[in-house]
């Protein structure tokens, strides 16, 4: 997954824009000083096509024909995006770097199998999915959701860069990251690992999730983030599903302060799954509060807009960090809670 996302790094033309795709073309900025009280108002964003929940309506307002018909009156129309004029020219799609993207995806994670192991005739394995006595205890599942999550996120991203629409873009995301998960599960079905349907089943799953995430415009109150520190067992890794406080913010319409810099996760992890000395097994679930890096990026300035910037948020968005939330876990293999602590202990 890292190699791809420094492919994603690369393919970005530069400088990147800012990232706004949810809100659409907006014809001037909402905080131009230079404008009028009237004209502000009249230079509010088009309010996004999905929403799960309402958002402040100071930063949008629904878009529909209209015009002020006052005897000599100027003539001011506010349009659908459908409806700008035609002078407004579509920006046509970089298509060989958007194919080049996912036949690279594709080959690397291919070659990463087929090459970094001894070669077997083809076969599948039956790995199963979070039961007590699997391989890893259900971590390595949690890991391809969320990591082929943000393959489809990022990808996502990506596409938007190279001049795709939004929706296209989406759906781009999906195809890679699946395509990808898929080309690796066939290339592991000719080493000692064999192909994992569940693998698969789980990168479908952590890229579908990505695509609902985006149409319902709730990337700023969900994701999910990995966790991949070094050693050969997940046995220090949480994975984590975040509501992010920011987001409740802004629908709400309340200020939280400091607190706007935090998640609430549910997480996932197990403990003990191959490793030595041998120790007890456990599969936790757990609840906690951390930092959300993603917004203190934002909030001291720093944005996806330039390359150093979006490979900050590249890291800061998508992985949690260990030792930087604390929370209560229970021990499904022993039907106890374990806590407060980090999660990344072994």
């Amino acid at each position: 997954m890292i190699v791809l996302l420094v492919l994603l790094l690369l393919a970005l033309p530069g400088p990147l824009a800012a990232q706004d795709s949810s809100w659409g073309l907006s014809l001037a900025p909402v905080d131009d000083l230079s404008l009028s009280p009237t004209e502000r108002s009249d230079s509010k964003r088009p309010c996004p096509e999905y929403r799960l929940l309402p958002g402040d309506p100071r930063d949008c307002e629904p878009w529909v024909a209209s015009a002020d018909l006052t005897p000599g009156a100027p003539l001011r129309v506010a349009l659908a995006d459908a409806d700008l004029p035609a002078t407004v020219e579509a920006r046509q799609p970089n298509r060989l770097v958007g194919t080049i993207l996912p036949l690279t995806s594709i080959g690397l994670v291919a070659a990463n199998s087929l090459l970094g192991y001894d070669g077997q005739d083809f076969h599948a394995t039956n790995e199963r999915m979070f039961q007590a006595d699997t391989r890893d205890g259900g971590a390595d599942k949690a890991s391809h959701f969320a990591d082929y999550y943000i393959v489809a996120k990022e990808v996502a991203f990506a596409y938007e860069k190279l001049g795709y629409s939004e929706n296209a873009a989406r759906w781009w995301g999906f195809g890679v990251a699946v395509s990808t998960g898929l080309a690796n599960e066939f290339a592991d079905g000719f080493t000692r690992h064999g192909f994992s349907w569940q693998d698969l089943g789980m990168d479908a799953a952590g890229a579908a999730t990505a695509v609902l995430v985006s149409m319902t415009r709730t990337e700023d109150l969900l994701g999910v983030r990995t966790s991949h520190l070094p050693g050969p067992t997940y046995t220090h890794d949480v994975y984590s599903a975040d509501l992010k406080l920011v987001g409740l913010e802004r629908r709400l319409g309340i200020k939280l302060g400091p607190l706007r810099w935090l998640n609430f996760s549910v997480t996932y992890g197990s403990k003990g799954y191959r490793v030595t000395p041998e120790t007890e097994l456990e599969r936790q679930v757990g609840f906690e509060i951390g930092l959300n890096l993603q917004q203190i990026l934002n909030d001291v300035g720093v944005k996806r807009d330039t390359w150093w910037g979006y490979a900050l948020h590249l890291v800061g968005d998508n992985v949690r960090f260990p030792y930087t939330a604390f929370g209560m876990r229970y021990d499904m293999n022993h039907g106890r809670w374990r806590g407060p602590n980090t999660g990344n202990y072994q």
